[in-house]
């Protein structure tokens, strides 16, 4: 990551009080001196850093010359509006007008290059943001070419960045873009961004410009950079339709996050709404922004959901889907958090979407937890379900997989508590497919693995320092060990191990009802069969309350079992696990439910749930 250098802007509408600022050179490092008390030096909202423009009239940067080989002219001064370029002669070559942004460093073509041995003749040229000229001879073949860049606005853009303030009136600064004269001006800008004014809380990059929006003095305000590649982060104001702009939402809403599609979307605390035209590029003329929903947004970074875009309303309790409604022939946000408004109860502090396998919203909670949204619009699923570990998730992110994998990598920061001591570990949500190997299935938290040769000693998990740790070793649930100097020891020597701290999967299905009269009748649950998929482990019964049932696999699961691993298919030959039927010792209840659960390091995926029950009462 490179820290972006903002020389240009942007800057606030130009000073139209009486205040003056004068500085006490024209280039390198300076003293401002201002009529008033402008300058700030407090602790945290001081303008040290900040950047301020002076607009001066200087000697003319006009240059005349002649070319009779190749060469490089002299370069104007930097100036800002109108000019005029020409050549005249007899000659053969190429002649090129270039301008530069940054005092000569880089230069680029500012008039398209003209055929050999052409004259140019450019009376009306306009530049927009503030730059040096000069003119170039290449393949000169004979004659003389004589040029001329004549500038009819001379005003100059000069621009310093303050360094240090020694009172209201006196501030020290590094000049960026040269000054011209040292004599007291109200002709300033200050820069809009600073540790006094804010900066901004929401950015994006739509349609080759960099965008910015909402600071603390300015929270409606949204700056367009210039849509240009290699000056993107030029602000300065222009009327072209690739010039930087700025504009100011109405109302009082603080522009909360910014998306780019077809549109760029922008999410205010009070609103969510859409600027541009769908397939036309955003100039300084483009339609204002137009409100779609009153629905506003918490300040989190809205995300894409496939098609839809996600956001999180004000308040931070609700999850919105924003999507064009063709009935309405507007943008609408239905909530997703409808039928479990008490996932979010905490509150959502931070989201995340990963696209495969599966669709998944990652909401990181006030309470620690995590809650995920599997979100399919095409099939109509919006399913919650809440992951918690043992400690705090902090923050979540999602990258793609690496090649080859059909995964996004879901990484996240816990905070944990440690031997006694508060730590915090960057950590990866492992593969749901994790491949042929079972080995591989890794379903332990913080976790780590060895493969080598067979042993029942092992080392290198001090992260997990006097932890209870769970333990998967060569397919087998081994008895539960604590981490003593970082090592531990387990009863049966294995080559390839899986260890972690443990965590409990629990499922519970809705009370059972086949038709609404169910509800008040008692229910007794005759046979029950779990469609399961690799799975290794799990109890069930009628609620986290009741004493569970083991559910009895082909192979034993018992702890310490060294006579045979587990095999998570029930049928050796496939990959599909059929239904298995299992028995129910629970009786009979009106809210019948069926509950499942698993604390082992070994895989739980449930397909489908079927209950043969019989009713009672009237």
């Amino acid at each position: 990551l490179t820290e972006l250098d903002f020389q240009t802007g942007p800057f606030l509408p130009e000073n139209d009080t009486a205040t003056t600022i004068a500085s006490s050179a024209l280039t390198g490092s300076v003293t401002l001196t201002a009529s008033t008390n402008i300058f700030k030096s407090a602790s945290g909202a001081s303008h040290v850093g900040s950047i301020w423009q002076f607009n001066q009239v200087g000697g003319s940067p006009s240059i005349t010359g002649t070319f009779s080989a190749n060469g490089i002219s002299i370069a104007t001064s930097e100036f800002s509006g109108g000019y005029s370029f020409t050549t005249s002669g007899t000659w053969t070559g190429n002649i090129v007008l270039q301008r530069s942004t940054n005092d000569g460093i880089s230069w680029r073509n500012a008039l398209v290059p003209l055929a050999a041995d052409t004259n140019y003749d450019n009376p009306g040229e306009t530049e927009e943001d503030g730059a040096t000229y000069r003119a170039v001879m290449s393949n000169y073949g004979s004659g003389t070419a004589t040029y001329n860049i004549t500038v009819h606005d001379e005003t100059n853009r000069g621009v310093v960045r303050i360094t240090g303030v020694a009172s209201g009136t006196s501030a020290t600064a590094t000049v960026l873009n040269d000054l011209v004269s040292t004599t007291a001006t109200t002709q300033w800008r200050e820069g809009y961004w600073s540790d006094f004014r804010g900066w901004p809380k929401a950015g994006v990059v739509h349609q080759q410009r960099l965008v910015f929006g909402g600071s603390t003095s300015s929270p409606q305000t949204i700056w367009f950079g210039k849509q240009d590649p290699d000056e993107f982060e030029n602000f300065l104001e222009g009327t072209l339709d690739t010039s930087a702009f700025t504009i100011a939402l109405e109302g009082q809403n603080q522009i909360r996050w910014l998306l780019s599609q077809d549109y760029m979307f922008i999410g205010t605390s009070g609103t969510v709404g859409k600027w541009g035209e769908q397939g036309k590029a955003v100039t300084p003329t483009s339609p204002n922004y137009q409100e779609q929903t009153r629905h506003g947004s918490a300040a989190i970074q809205a995300g894409l959901g496939g098609d839809a875009v996600l956001y999180v309303e004000r308040g931070t309790r609700k999850v919105r889907q924003f999507s064009f409604d063709l009935q309405v022939d507007k943008y609408l946000s239905p909530d997703l958090t409808i039928l479990s408004p008490e996932i979010t109860e905490s509150g959502i502090t931070e989201i995340a979407f990963q696209l495969r396998p599966d669709p998944i919203l990652w909401c990181v909670l006030g309470d620690g937890n995590i809650a995920t949204l599997t979100y399919q619009r095409d099939q109509s699923i919006a399913a919650w379900a809440k992951q918690l570990t043992d400690g705090d998730f902090r923050s979540v992110a999602i990258i793609p997989g690496q090649s080859g994998t059909n995964e996004n990598e879901v990484w996240v920061i816990a905070e944990r508590t440690i031997n006694s001591s508060q730590v915090f570990y960057i950590e990866q949500f492992q593969p749901q497919e994790w491949g042929s190997d079972d080995n591989d299935a890794w379903f332990v938290d913080a976790g780590i693995t060895y493969d080598g040769v067979s042993t029942d000693t092992f080392t290198g998990a001090d992260h997990l320092e006097a932890e209870t740790v769970s333990i998967y070793a060569d397919l087998l649930i081994e008895s539960p060990e604590v981490v003593v100097s970082g090592g531990f020891t387990i009863d049966n020597a294995a080559e390839r191990v899986l260890v972690g701290m443990a965590y409990t999967s629990k499922l519970e299905t809705l009370p059972l009802v086949i038709d609404p009269q169910d509800r008040a009748k008692d229910k007794e649950v005759k046979s029950l069969w779990f469609d399961l998929y690799k799975t290794g482990a799990f109890q069930y019964g009628n609620g986290a309350s009741s004493v569970l049932t083991n559910f009895n696999f082909k192979n034993n699961l018992d702890l310490d079992n060294a006579t045979e691993a587990q095999d998570l298919d029930v049928d050796p030959a496939t990959s599909i696990v059929r239904p298995v039927l299992c028995r129910w010792v629970y009786g009979s209840m009106k809210k019948q439910t069926i509950y499942l659960e698993s604390s082992q390091p070994m895989p739980l995926t449930v397909r489908s749930i079927t209950a043969s029950y019989n009713f009672y009462g009237d």
